[in-house]
């Protein structure tokens, strides 16, 4: 056999490992998208030593379980899902609650910039609801390729709920924590928009990553 046969012949076994190759990074890209993660902030809200915090979920938001400005629910444990849509964005999905394991997505509320969850219904009517990902060493979360525009902002409630900071609103309605003011920030009460921050600071959302079950469906994936 000629040297240009055997080269013809060895093509289909060199396009049949390529194929095998791309198929195994595309698996590997899957699994790493569906393991599941905690998130964590560290952050100093009372103007003492940074701590690491819980993100938890809890009333439709994203908190900041804070010692010195507790609130429990249930801790964030959540993964990478493609969101149903035309553009088909990685969306972000987490438990919420222990039993029964039901999820909802995550998205930024297009009025408040406040991260809520809910079923997909809810995130429908122009809410950012991805892409989400991870910064290059898998560390950070990321919202349209960024980490770091996600702050903390302190509600009425006197609470930190996280929210996505993309238009600067926050730096224009709230005083920056840690800064030593204390100026009179306009309430919800006092007409100010639903979910108006009194303070707020920057924060990056830590990947905790962990091993179990995935959980069995969407809330609101059908609707």
């Amino acid at each position: 056999m000629s040297i240009g046969l055997l080269v013809i012949a060895g093509i289909p076994t060199t396009i049949g490992v390529c194929e095998a190759l791309s198929a195994q990074k595309k698996a590997d890209a899957a699994a790493k998208e569906k393991a599941k993660f905690h998130l964590t902030a560290t952050v100093s809200l009372d103007g003492n030593e940074p701590v690491e915090c819980w993100c938890i979920l809890k009333d439709g938001k994203l908190w900041i379980d804070d010692p010195a400005f507790p609130m429990p629910g249930h801790k964030f444990t959540g993964y990478y899902f493609t969101y149903p849509s035309e553009a088909k964005h990685l969306g972000l999905v987490s438990t919420i609650a222990d039993d029964p394991p039901m999820l909802n997505w995550i998205f930024v509320n297009k009025d408040s910039g406040l991260l809520r969850h809910g079923g997909r219904q809810e995130t429908l009517g122009g809410h950012t609801i991805g892409p989400w990902h991870w910064t290059d060493d898998e560390k950070w979360l990321t919202l349209e390729g960024d980490a770091s525009r996600f702050v903390a902002a302190q509600l009425e409630n006197k609470k930190w709920a996280i929210a996505w900071d993309r238009d600067g609103r926050f730096s224009r309605c709230g005083e920056r924590s840690g800064d030593g003011m204390e100026t009179e920030v306009e309430t919800e009460s006092q007409g100010a928009p639903p979910g108006r921050p009194r303070k707020w600071v920057p924060v990056m959302l830590q990947r905790k990553m962990q091993l179990g079950m995935e959980s069995r469906y969407v809330k609101g994936s059908n609707g």
